[in-house]
């Protein structure tokens, strides 16, 4: 009977979010039905706190903070929406707290902190191979629509390249630390999964995600970047910038679109740290008006999804922006706390679970569709619950 519970009243919408089905519903089929779908899993996990409530154990100290965090945001994100007069759809933005305040209480429970990891993981690189197969039938879900020409990014399940950029890195690590084979049949398929969920990164022409994912991928292999070996690498670093400059003198006879040329220089341009020709897409001109917001009202700030209707594109600033300085200051003294959590971890888990973590906090930085994706925030719950877990029972045998 537990497992069903859990099954229909957590993982059916875990699986949801992860894959975006209510927005497919929403964009093919009834945007009324993807509405009714979105409020019918809302009412799911608040029904499994319920149900399941016995099974729940020891709560994570450091998750416990998300709590002090949503009750500052809306306390002052209230009070701002009242003078400010600003209108929201504050019902909303209650989507992935009711995510969060679930998957709080279900992953205290070690087995089903277990079974998360599986489906996250599976969930990731559906969607990761679904972001290749996509943008061969030129369907840009965002819109709608299937193009009669070749798109120039890969958006994935959300029609946002940026969103599956992330995806795709997620994809990567959560595989890589998931499946461990011991057979060479099952170490060729792990490779080839990792290429194509690589590729399916590639495909997004992403400069974030391919500069993000150029750190996790050292920090997750990071047994092999020792000693000789990475006496060899830093000897190797200087044929890595001549390629790079011969890819770029090669840029022009590659065939690639405009789009995609200024994208493969902006990547480049991030390698050899010139920043200041690295084009930020506008997000460098939004974040700036975002000043002027904060400047208006800087203690209580401007209202609940203020910053999202001004696409700020910064969710850190946009914090700020929403419910003031002190909640701003809080979600980075919570983010630290957690960051910082990690260095109790074996070394396996503590890189495992900094890769996840720094993905997040660098994409914060150029997206405001962090926080407020549920199976975004549901990751920050897990990492949160790794550090707990292997704090509360060291004795015990790896949880993942």
């Amino acid at each position: 009977m537990n497992k069903l519970i859990v099954t229909i009243c957590f993982y059916y919408p875990l699986v949801c979010s992860c894959l975006n089905i209510q927005a497919t519903i929403g964009k093919f089929i009834s945007p009324t039905i993807a509405q009714l779908m979105a409020y019918f899993n809302l009412v799911l996990i608040v029904l499994g706190i319920f149900l399941f409530r016995k099974n729940f154990k020891s709560l994570s100290k450091i998750n416990r903070l998300w709590f002090i965090f949503y009750l500052l945001y809306y306390s002052f994100g209230l009070m701002a929406t009242g003078v400010t007069g600003f209108e929201s759809s504050i019902i909303a933005t209650f989507v992935p707290v009711i995510y969060c305040i679930g998957f709080f209480f279900l992953l205290s429970n070690r087995r089903q902190f277990q079974i998360f990891f599986k489906i996250i993981t599976i969930c990731f690189v559906i969607s990761a191979f679904l972001t290749i197969v996509l943008i061969k039938l030129n369907i840009n879900v965002y819109t709608g629509s299937e193009h009669g020409w070749a798109l120039d990014r890969a958006g994935g399940i959300t029609g946002d390249a940026n969103a599956a950029a992330h995806t795709s890195i997620f994809a990567f690590i959560l595989l890589n630390h998931f499946f461990q084979p011991k057979k060479y049949i099952f170490i060729i398929l792990k490779v080839v999964m990792l290429l194509l969920i690589f590729y399916s990164l590639v495909l997004t022409f992403s400069t974030t995600g391919l500069f993000v994912f150029t750190i996790v991928f050292f920090l997750i292999n990071y047994k092999f970047f020792t000693g000789l070996r990475l006496v060899l690498i830093a000897a190797l670093i200087p044929l890595l910038y001549v390629g790079i400059f011969t890819l770029k003198s090669q840029i022009p006879h590659l065939g690639l679109s405009v789009a995609q040329t200024g994208k493969v220089n902006n990547i480049i341009n991030l390698l050899t740290l010139n920043f200041d020709e690295v084009d930020s897409s506008g997000r460098g001109d939004l974040v700036t008006k975002a000043f002027d917001y904060i400047v208006e009202n800087p203690f209580m700030g401007n209202g609940v999804d203020y910053a999202v209707h001004k696409l700020v594109h910064n969710t850190y600033v946009g914090v700020w922006v929403d419910a003031g300085l002190f909640t701003f200051l809080f979600f980075l003294i919570m983010l630290g706390t957690l960051f910082f959590g990690t260095f109790s971890l074996k070394p396996q888990h503590r890189f495992f679970a900094i890769s996840i973590l720094f993905v997040l906090y660098i994409f914060m930085i150029s997206l405001q569709s962090v926080i407020n994706q549920s199976y975004l925030i549901v990751l920050f719950i897990f990492v949160g619950y790794l550090i707990h877990h292997n704090k509360e029972n060291p004795e015990l045998p790896d949880i993942i």
